[in-house]
């Protein structure tokens, strides 16, 4: 019988220590297993492998990496793996989104559906401003996906999936972590777990987290107040029953709330001597190395988040029947003052949307290292997002009652369902040869409604939007075939096709609504992964060719007061390049590790709106023309990169751990991250991220066998700066406006961590 103690029923865990992630090693065929030789063992397929016997492109990064890191937003992602960003525009607040080989839908409005996949304990993350694991909680791993995902996952991913994989609970294992940091501009991370065995056949894992930093642009006017105010707190518990040694029920409950200052902030004041005259009684006015808020309002973002699931895993036979049960619930309230000055034009952008998610996967999988294997698959998925949004402001006092936007409150709510079967089955010809297949078929239908009323208090009307009740429909199949080659444990090659899908939406941003048509894509890759010297080193490398029908792209429209960002199908998109991921264990105590990709992400076929101060071409089809027969300007966009897409990016890692005798060790890490030149907005040259390049690094001391270390992070140690600049539209005519994410500077402090 286990025997209990006081310590099994501690619980409690935080924090950073710091410094960028390694990638995952593990030792068995046990994810997140303790190191013992540099192997990494992922589920990318839905079964415990190597990594480097999977025939795809994918990265992990371990937990106790993550631990090591300092990141505290799971945007961080992208520091740590390559070819992977996250939205320049759109913080997690605001519904910003991955792009993986430049290629992601970052949008505003709760429902559109990324094209990204964030997938959770084998939940996928389908509501538009969850937190997914924003605390980084006891964290077993991290692995990011790319290309289509479809024939293994419950929700279709046209670009990849990002799986995050939380610790479960252990029946042998009482035990306790608390990691504590803090630094900086008031940063300050907890983060705590316990396990607790419960008997025999039943185990309690707690992990919590509670996160903030102060942010480093201030507000002028309310000093109080900075531009990146961040405050995170969550709660997670598993319970696992396994009564049997062929089933086992997994019942997981978490809390998480969040709390964020997002705003933009001026970058340049343009031609409206009105807009211009609000800031004459300041010294320092907007400018491009000007990192202050000026807004009389403020911008704040509140999220609450209710989730739970219940997984359930029974043998039957040499077979593994699997039903994961969940339900997410998510409440947000947004206000922001888009003017982002300090007078009062708009301060009421204001909204709040209470969403539910319910998901229901079954799937079977076959027993591994036969000649046939396969993963079977059903999956519902329903979304329901009810809201409201009302825009209005004083405009400068010039009409004698506020001017509300659409011509008053609008509520909106949306409901998707989708349907899918899906399947993928492996096939060795030989001991070294396989045939990869899978198939996949979606149903998908999405709702919404929009209903204008006026406000409760007298106002003028900035045009009047019309009321919408609307359902578009769609249905797809699509699939995957490969070959894979293995001649010995050291080398692989692969070479695969498949084709994604992504369901039509309906985009309500500022009120218009938009019917936006499926997004469609097929993508051929091929890879080679290598290990040599006893596994002491590995180089893997893939090549991909994807090509996007409909691709679902972001469009800031200046012409709307206020200015925003909408959803429209591009005609074409294609995405190819190369990536490259090598590492090699120089000594015991020293690893080097780097990774970089190619990237070239283009619109083949793509009319939108033309960019502020773009000159119009006299040629029909070229530049910003205007459209035979009307008075409509449109750009043509073919040949230009897709927003935020860097066309290289490299990074290069060192882990160093060495015993200093006494039962002592010592540890150093650093990373470098670097990635060219992005565009925030298609095509405007003024609204460009120069290249830039962060370096994080972490050092430490303590006992060898972890129980207690002490330590110094940083974050950004070289303080560089970059945002990402957008033309501020009607309310600051030919000025620009500017996001300013927290990475972007400095970030230096200490922690203490504790295990037992």
């Amino acid at each position: 019988m286990v025997r209990f103690g006081a310590r099994r029923i501690l619980l409690a865990s935080v924090a950073a220590m710091a410094l960028p992630a390694m990638p995952a090693f593990a030792q068995d065929a046990e994810p997140g297993a303790a190191p013992a030789g540099d192997e990494i063992i992922v589920t990318a397929t839905r079964r415990e492998e190597r990594l480097q016997d999977v025939p795809l492109s994918v990265t992990a990064v371990s937990g106790e990496s993550l631990a090591q890191s300092g990141l505290k937003e799971v945007s961080d992602i992208q520091y740590l793996a390559p070819n992977i960003t996250f939205s320049a525009t759109n913080p997690v607040s605001n519904g910003g989104g991955y792009q993986i080989r430049g290629v992601g839908t970052q949008t505003y409005d709760s429902g559109v559906e990324q094209t990204v996949g964030l997938v959770i304990d084998g939940v996928v993350i389908g509501l538009s401003r969850d937190p997914g694991s924003t605390g980084f909680a006891d964290i077993e791993r991290i692995e990011v996906l790319r290309g289509p995902q479809g024939t293994l996952f419950g929700k279709n991913s046209s670009a990849g999936v990002i799986q995050v994989v939380t610790k479960k609970p252990r029946m042998d294992d009482a035990s306790f972590s608390l990691d504590l940091k803090y630094g900086e501009r008031n940063d300050r991370v907890v983060q705590a777990s316990a396990n607790v065995p419960l008997g025999e056949t039943l185990a309690l894992r707690i992990s919590g987290y509670s996160n903030g930093q102060d942010g480093a642009i201030p507000y002028v006017l309310t000093p109080s107040r900075a531009v990146g105010d961040r405050r995170n707190n969550g709660i997670r518990a598993k319970l696992l029953w396994e009564p049997s040694d062929n089933l086992s029920f997994l019942l997981s409950g978490e809390y998480q709330t969040a709390f964020a200052r997002d705003g933009q902030i001026i970058q340049s004041l343009g031609t409206s001597a009105l807009f211009n005259s609000q800031f004459a009684r300041f010294a320092e006015k907007p400018g491009p190395n000007v990192y202050k808020s000026y807004m009389d309002g403020d911008w704040t973002a509140d999220t609450k988040l209710y989730a739970g699931s219940l997984e359930i895993n029974a043998g039957i036979g040499e077979h593994t029947l699997t039903s994961i049960t969940a339900y997410r619930k998510l409440e947000t309230l947004q206000l922001s003052d888009i003017d982002a000055s300090p007078a009062n034009i708009f301060n009421n952008s204001d909204g709040g949307v209470d969403s539910n998610q319910f998901t229901q996967e079954l799937r079977l999988t076959s027993p591994g290292g036969n000649r046939l294997e396969y993963v079977l698959g059903l999956y519902y998925y329903r979304t329901e997002n009810g809201g409201y949004a009302v825009q209005y402001g004083n405009y400068y006092g010039l009409f004698g009652a506020p001017v509300v936007v659409g011509g008053g409150q609008r509520d909106a709510t949306n409901k998707v369902r989708s349907l899918a079967a899906f399947g993928n089955v492996t096939f060795a010809l030989t001991d070294a040869f396989k045939l990869i297949g899978g198939l996949r078929y979606t149903n998908d239908r999405n709702h919404g409604t929009l209903v204008v009323s006026p406000l409760p208090f007298p106002a003028v009307p900035l045009g009047r939007l019309p009321n919408y009740d609307g359902t578009v429909r769609a249905d797809n199949v699509s699939g995957k075939v490969g070959v894979q080659f293995e001649p010995s444990r050291d080398f692989m090659l692969y070479a695969t096709y498949s084709t994604g899908f992504k369901g039509p939406a309906i985009d309500g941003t500022a009120g218009i609504i938009r019917e936006v048509r499926p997004e469609t894509v097929k993508s051929w890759e091929i890879g080679l992964k290598s290990s040599f010297l006893d596994g002491k080193g590995t180089f893997n490398i893939a090549a991909y060719w994807s090509n996007y029908r409909d691709f679902q792209a972001q469009t800031f429209d200046i012409t709307t007061t206020p200015p925003a960002f909408f959803l429209s199908n591009a005609g074409l998109l294609r995405a190819r390049g190369i990536e490259v991921e090598t590492g090699f264990r120089v000594t015991p105590a020293l690893r080097l590790s780097a990774s970089g990709s190619y990237n070239d992400a283009t619109f083949r076929e793509y009319d939108g709106q033309c960019y502020p101060g773009q000159p119009i071409s006299p040629v029909v089809g070229q530049g910003c023309y205007v459209v035979p027969g009307t008075t409509t300007a449109v750009a043509n966009y073919r040949g230009f990169r897709l927003p935020n897409a860097p066309k290289w990016s490299y990074i290069l890692r060192a882990d160093y751990k060495q015993a200093v005798g006494g039962d002592m060790a010592i540890d150093a890490a650093a990373n470098w991250a670097w990635r060219t030149k992005t565009q925030a907005v298609i095509g405007d040259p003024n609204a460009e991220i120069p290249s830039y390049g962060l370096l994080n690094g972490t050092i430490g001391f303590g006992a060898e066998d972890g129980s207690w270390r002490i330590g110094i992070y940083a974050r950004n140690l070289l303080d560089k700066r970059f945002y990402a600049p957008y033309a501020a539209g009607v309310i600051n005519p030919g000025g620009y406006s500017k996001i300013v994410m927290p990475e972007a500077f400095r970030t230096i402090g200490g922690t203490l961590s504790f295990r037992i």
